[in-house]
């Protein structure tokens, strides 16, 4: 017995401008489906994909024909709609020290220099300025205001000082240099000591 008789043959011509063939169209007749209402019961794409198995992007294809645009559009709305919680806003006090390596709180008896209890590392680097020579925790020189360069940058930045480069230039001087210019720079520092 041919199943596919009891769809409508503008039902069957339609579905088959959708990517059906012979095969799915006997799934829908088996799964109960005779008319476009029907597709309204079944309501979303996975349900249709549950009881006919039909293939992801042709099951997509039918609902999106045979539900309209709309109901696709309120499901996208609604999970846009839960998808983004605000999340609480943290106020915490002035004193406040975390860790410039894990994030993790430090704890109220806190030093510079001292290590973070989660990590290991020095929870605030002590580090030098290369402007003004002064040392101190932080991203930024609590002197003159000029962000620190790593360590590791220092005698670059210090040469580029003597080159006659500006405060904040060196900075992004040093962040944007590829190992290969910092290798060629310590050729050059090298050479003048």
């Amino acid at each position: 017995m041919d199943t596919t008789n009891s769809l409508p043959k503008l039902l069957e011509n339609i579905l088959k401008s959708k990517g059906l063939n012979n095969d799915h169209l006997t799934a829908l007749a088996e799964a109960g489906i005779q008319q476009k209402a029907d597709f309204e019961m079944i309501g979303d794409t996975q349900t249709l994909i549950d009881i006919t198995g039909l293939d992801e992007e042709i099951a997509h294809n039918v609902m999106l024909w045979a539900v309209g645009v709309k109901t696709q559009q309120e499901t996208n709305t609604n999970q846009v709609n839960e998808t983004p919680q605000q999340k609480p806003i943290v106020v915490e006090s002035a004193d406040v020290v975390k860790c410039v390596h894990c994030g993790t709180k430090q704890p109220k008896d806190y030093k510079t220099g001292d290590l973070c209890l989660s990590c290991g590392n020095q929870a605030e680097p002590v580090l030098n300025c290369h402007w003004c020579f002064s040392s101190g925790p932080g991203k930024f020189c609590r002197s003159c205001g000029s962000e620190f360069v790593p360590s590791a940058d220092f005698e670059i930045a210090l040469f580029l000082k003597r080159e006659g480069e500006s405060k904040n230039a060196i900075v992004k001087m040093v962040k944007e240099m590829t190992p290969q210019e910092k290798e060629n720079m310590w050729a050059r520092i090298r050479k003048n000591r």
